[in-house]
């Protein structure tokens, strides 16, 4: 047990020693040595808890993943409406931490990489997949399902933009204004009054169950 919590205290650290190696040098001068400079543990240990560099790269875009994941599903009541899942997912994804310089230069690297990186574009893969899975889970309860595709590819282009431009000028869009933004979009495209009320009891165990809420 000593041991365990011991590995996975290390395998934390150094994510956190990734992320801010990649913030401070970029992702071609972030070596397994800096990496373990910044952790206090020699490149050799470095390898012991992970099987080299693109190993712990990867294991640092799952950190990332899983924190927009649980920022979204903290945001999530009990027994959530159509639109309160679409809020929550709004919500999660301009969360604070994500807006920190060190995790903001993490991402924008990941992503620049996903095209020529395998890890890193099966990765990417999941998360597209999920994203779509749970914001069309709420659009098809609300709208039929040609003009729920719509929706989502507009709300998916407003989030992507809003953070891409937050990325490149921070005074130029806040994450509270972006949420409201999309928000309203979303206010804009859906009949009166749809998606609050609650789900039926069969789609509640849909949702709840273990494959849809490894989607959040």
């Amino acid at each position: 047990m000593a041991n365990a919590t011991l590995r996975r205290f290390r395998r934390d650290e150094l994510i956190d020693a990734t992320i801010t190696a990649i913030y401070e040098d970029g992702l071609k001068d972030t070596t397994l040595a800096a990496i373990g400079r910044r952790a206090g543990l020699s490149p050799a240990l470095v390898n012991h808890y992970f099987d080299g560099k693109e190993a712990l790269l990867e294991a640092t875009m799952r950190r990332l993943l899983r924190n927009l994941g649980d920022d979204i599903a903290a945001r999530l009541p009990a027994e959530p409406t159509p639109l309160g899942r679409l809020h929550a997912i709004i919500d999660g994804c301009f969360s604070r931490r994500h807006f920190l310089p060190e995790s903001m230069v993490a991402w924008l690297t990941f992503w620049l990489e996903v095209r020529r990186n395998p890890r890193f574009a099966r990765l990417q893969r999941m998360l597209n997949r999920r994203f779509e899975s749970n914001i069309m889970f709420a659009l098809r309860q609300m709208v039929p399902a040609p003009l729920a595709e719509d929706i989502f590819l507009g709300l998916t282009a407003l989030i992507d933009g809003f953070w891409w431009a937050y990325a490149i000028d921070a005074k130029r869009i806040q994450p509270a204004r972006a949420r409201r933004l999309c928000r309203d979009y979303l206010a804009s495209r859906l009949p009166p009054g749809a998606g609050m009320a609650r789900p039926s009891k069969r789609r509640r165990r849909a949702a709840a169950s273990p494959k849809a809420r490894s989607r959040s």
